[in-house]
């Protein structure tokens, strides 16, 4: 979910500075309500986010993030619906930015890392089998983690 099928940039990846993102996804049927990190493969010892000397700072923001009760997971849970069950992410990153990112970016900037709150939206196509079919609007969320710049 949220990957592109032409292995273009994924739309949260839109600036240079972003290095990866924890994606939240859900389904009440087979699968509990979490985040999953993008962009950032386990074994990928070349990327920054893997890399040792930044294991505490990752630490710091999985413990919240990939907790199933913690303040992100409730935050995404919890947002407004319109039409069709279309899920309102932009308020989700409203109140993330608000309530979880100014706490944890205290605690992570000192390292050189922030986290912020992300929202997009992206058009599925659905088959109707020979009947032919429509484009289905799919909100997305995410936690993306970005560098931050070096002071001079």
């Amino acid at each position: 979910m949220g990957a592109a099928c032409c292995k273009c940039t994924p739309r949260w990846k839109n600036e240079e500075d972003v290095l990866c993102a924890y994606l939240y996804e859900e389904c009440g049927c087979c699968r509990p309500r979490k985040f999953n990190l993008r962009g950032c493969k386990a074994d990928d010892n070349e990327h920054e986010w893997n890399a040792a000397t930044n294991a505490t700072v990752r630490k710091l923001v999985e413990e919240e993030i990939f907790n199933p009760f913690g303040q992100p997971v409730e935050i995404a849970a919890d947002v407004p619906t319109a039409c069709c069950g279309y899920e309102m992410f932009e308020a989700a990153v409203a109140r993330l930015e608000k309530e979880w990112s100014p706490k944890m970016n205290q605690k992570i900037e000192p390292y050189g890392f922030m986290v912020e709150g992300f929202e997009w939206v992206e058009y599925r196509y659905v088959s109707h089998g020979q009947h032919g079919g429509h484009t289905q609007p799919v909100p997305q969320f995410c936690i993306r983690v970005k560098k931050l710049a070096e002071k001079a």
